[in-house]
């Protein structure tokens, strides 16, 4: 699969390996069936010789006849399949074994699927017999009652994969999974919202459940067209797909996942050519999307409700749009067609498609064909975009600076090296971007990493220069 999103020029960065693979092993036992993966390991070289990383579903319970239980049961909860991380000793176990079996053999992240225990409790007298099974509610974890500290396994179980992982690797931690608590956002684990299906109902309460919780946890996800998804054959389910996609582009993470029906851009026919220019599209955001998940280490979401930003009476009734990053608001389209109504929030904004300037304050309508989505940019603003790479380690330039309209703002363009922890050591580049009237002035590099980069400046749709910045100071005139 890989391989053929290379041929076809496609960006594409990650997969993720599901829970498919243990086979005969068993629910969850860390093992690969050697009859659909002979060799795991070679799997991931020839995936990172392809420059893609490898992630590998792994769950918090097990099946009883595993051979991973038997190792587990002296941190088991009583009563459950499921390991205790309210215990520094289970958690240190859990650990250990997702090390060795995974982590160690080359892979680069791991799934936490199903993080949160369920409660339902099988028919007849053999609990081992259902791994879904917790027991969690009427049992006693280390902590105390699990009725009582249930809602809390998420945080714990992500908790002890992430302390783990820092204290061995120098990497960075990759972990995605399917539930939160209060103060797991330290870990910066992804966060997705759990199996969903296809329609537009669903894709606009996606929209609102995105705003809401990724403004308290930055790191939120969807699975991309539904996890019970429709046939790409199917031109209404292409429509809502596409729909979703464009929307995926101007999340905090984008991917697509879902069963019943594969999902590569291939399949879906005449179209294939807007899926993989949507994908573009986000790789052309790059710069913009890195910086901006800069800033939440500084407490600014990336994806944030119009109120927070905004003191027009009107944002308070708007659930459907959103700011992304400083400079862009967003505006899904959530039902079929490609109209919609979209609050303008006081201001000068302008179309990001055609840089036409719209006033705000007020109500507009918009239309967009099927490869777009309703974009506006704040007036005032610099926005960085790279040119349409394969995956996010090669090179970008020459970056384009996007002015909009006049004024005067400040912005910064952040890097790192993309992976490693060097950037909580100060090995990173801060690029302070200024505007006053008639000029735009790159300042001196922050941070401990030197990055040159080529920069075209572009002013109303048109190139108006270009320039070379090597860490100093750099003034130029704009008109």
């Amino acid at each position: 699969m890989v391989a053929e999103f290379r041929r076809r020029k496609i960006p594409i960065d990650v997969v993720v390996q599901d829970w498919m693979y243990w086979g005969k092993y068993g629910w969850n036992a860390l093992k690969f069936d050697e009859s659909t993966h002979p060799d795991p390991s070679l799997m991931t070289t020839e995936a990172h010789r392809m420059g893609v990383k490898v992630i590998v579903s792994v769950w918090s319970n097990f099946g009883v006849s595993t051979d991973v239980v038997k190792e587990l049961r002296p941190h088991l909860v009583p009563g459950s399949l499921n390991y205790d991380p309210s215990s520094p000793e289970g958690r240190r176990a859990y650990w250990e074994l997702v090390d060795q079996r995974i982590l160690s053999r080359g892979f680069d992240g791991l799934w936490l699927d199903a993080s949160e225990p369920e409660f339902f409790k099988p028919t007849g007298g053999d609990r081992g017999t259902y791994t879904f099974y917790t027991g969690l509610r009427d049992s006693v974890l280390k902590a105390g009652r699990g009725s009582r500290y249930v809602n809390a396994y998420p945080l714990l179980h992500t908790s002890g994969v992430y302390e783990g992982w820092k204290s061995k690797y120098s990497t960075r931690p990759v972990v995605l999974t399917r539930s939160a608590y209060l103060g797991q956002n330290r870990t910066g684990a992804i966060v997705w919202s759990g199996d969903i299906h296809h329609d537009w109902g669903v894709l606009k309460a996606q929209v609102q459940a995105g705003i809401n919780f990724s403004f308290i946890y930055p790191y939120w996800t969807t699975d991309t067209g539904g996890f019970f998804s429709g046939d790409p054959a199917d031109e209404s389910y292409r429509e809502i797909f596409l729909r979703w996609l464009a929307w995926s582009v101007f999340c905090p993470v984008m991917r697509v996942h879902g069963t019943s029906y594969p999902k590569e851009p291939w399949r879906f026919g005449k179209d294939e050519e807007i899926v993989k220019s949507l994908i573009e599209l986000r790789y052309r955001f790059l710069p913009y999307i890195y910086t901006a998940a800069w800033e939440v280490t500084k407490g600014t979401p990336m994806m944030r409700p119009l109120a927070a930003d905004f003191q027009d009476e009107e944002v308070l009734d708007v659930d459907d749009q959103y700011m992304f990053g400083p400079s862009l608001m967003v505006s899904p389209i959530t039902f079929p067609g490609g109209r919609r109504e979209v609050y303008i929030p006081r201001g000068k904004w302008y179309d990001f498609w055609t840089w036409e300037e719209v006033e705000g304050g007020k109500s507009v309508e918009v239309e967009v064909p099927l490869d777009r989505i309703p974009l506006h940019v704040r007036g005032g603003s610099v926005l960085p975009l790279g040119r349409p790479i394969e995956g996010a380690d090669l090179e970008q330039d020459p970056l384009e600076l996007r002015l909009y309209g006049e004024g005067s703002s400040s912005s910064e363009l952040y890097e790192d090296e993309g992976d490693g922890l060097g950037y909580e050591k100060g090995e990173y580049q801060v690029v302070p971007i200024t505007r006053s009237e008639g000029e735009l002035r790159l300042s001196d590099a922050i941070g401990n990493l030197r990055r040159e980069h080529t920069f075209r400046i572009l002013v109303g749709g048109r190139v108006w220069t270009e320039l070379r910045y090597v860490g100093r100071e750099i003034r130029v005139e704009v008109q």
